[in-house]
């Protein structure tokens, strides 16, 4: 398991995955105490929304429980002489210590080219009545494989876990990840006003290319890219579900390749060109959502990714007659320091 969450090609990830493993260490085994399990799936969910939680704030709400998990992260690093062990100064010492903080300690570490995140678990679907009979499942929030896998535990068995089977809710399926408390991880609403004009319209992804490795946010073989919109049509709404997906080959990015495809991003009965906002992002359905503002309204997109600055473009946006070349149709193209996206209108 600790070889399917390293990263060769990403030292810093790696480290943020090395204490993802301890952490998830020790939720798998809080999770086999009937008490502590009901204490994470309350504070994970918030009137009927599931949102991301620290285990830091668990701790320090509950003494037992802080106990418990302090516990289980000094067997975890006492076992495995990994990160932080071998980097860090004087941390063998400290496990030596009986009074010593790991879950502190831990989350004071838990960096990524210096921004500093939350230790947090969460789900992607509430579970059904009756998943409870099952070994919960426990994740670390990486892809491991062009599949999409994540790496974890099945109860006390090493597993693989694609999106359906994380996302069925027919098992606690559980996620350690980097993230903010609190952070609400399904759809929100949007609250602006709009108007938009009556027509049909179809939008296609036309082209893709990505400028080079330094804006490749993925470790595995593909990148996935994913778009959502803000529709303003004719009360406001933030899609966050998939409106565009796909597969970009590692050496398309580092070859700066035009990538090209007709894949179908959104169709609307009625709907004006100036309605739609459109932004485009790194999917990695084992994180969170993340929030980026976007330019042209009020509003912030929602993307699923591991950090939060692991997207592409968020500038589709003007009006109606300089969005395409003509109601009727056409191609716009928005292009930044990270890439160059062509979309086209039917």
């Amino acid at each position: 398991m600790l070889e399917a969450v390293t990263t060769p090609d990403d030292a810093a990830n790696s480290q943020v995955n090395m204490i993802l493993y301890h952490y998830a260490q020790a939720v798998r085994e809080a999770a086999k105490n009937a008490t502590y399990l009901q204490y994470m799936m309350g504070a994970m969910t918030v009137s009927n929304e599931g949102v991301s939680v620290s285990l830091l704030t668990l701790a320090q709400n509950n003494s037992s429980f802080a106990s418990f998990i302090n516990g289980k992260l000094r067997q975890s690093m006492s076992d495995n002489y990994i990160y932080p062990r071998g980097v860090e100064t004087g941390v063998d010492a400290l496990i030596a210590t009986t009074s010593w903080d790991e879950n502190a300690y831990l989350k004071a570490h838990l960096q990524y080219a210096g921004t500093y995140f939350d230790l947090v678990i969460y789900y992607k679907t509430k579970p059904v009545s009756g998943a409870e009979s099952y070994p919960v499942t426990v994740l670390i929030s990486q892809e491991v494989n062009d599949c999409d896998d994540a790496a974890g535990w099945k109860g006390d068995t090493p597993a693989l876990v694609g999106e359906t089977e994380g996302r069925s809710g027919n098992r606690v399926v559980l996620i350690v990840g980097v993230g903010a408390d609190g952070n609400v991880n399904n759809p929100g609403a949007a609250t602006l006003a709009g108007t938009a004009q009556d027509r049909t319209t179809t939008v296609r992804m036309k082209s893709i290319k990505i400028k080079g490795l330094d804006f490749r946010y993925e470790n595995s073989g593909k990148s996935e890219i994913k778009g959502v919109y803000i529709m303003f049509f004719p009360t406001p709404i933030i899609s966050n579900e998939q409106v565009y997906y796909h597969k970009i080959c590692k050496n398309d990015i580092k070859n700066q390749n035009v990538v090209t495809n007709s894949n179908l991003m959104v169709i609307d009965g009625s709907w004006d060109l100036n309605s739609h906002y459109f932004g485009f992002y790194e999917y990695d359905w084992s994180a969170q959502f993340w929030t980026v503002p976007h330019p042209c309204t009020n509003e912030s997109l929602k993307g699923q990714r591991k950090y939060p600055w692991e997207w592409y473009n968020v500038d589709f946006c003007g009006a109606a007659n300089t969005y395409f070349p003509s109601l009727s149709g056409g191609d716009a193209t928005r292009d930044n320091t990270r890439c160059t996206f062509v979309i086209s209108g039917e």
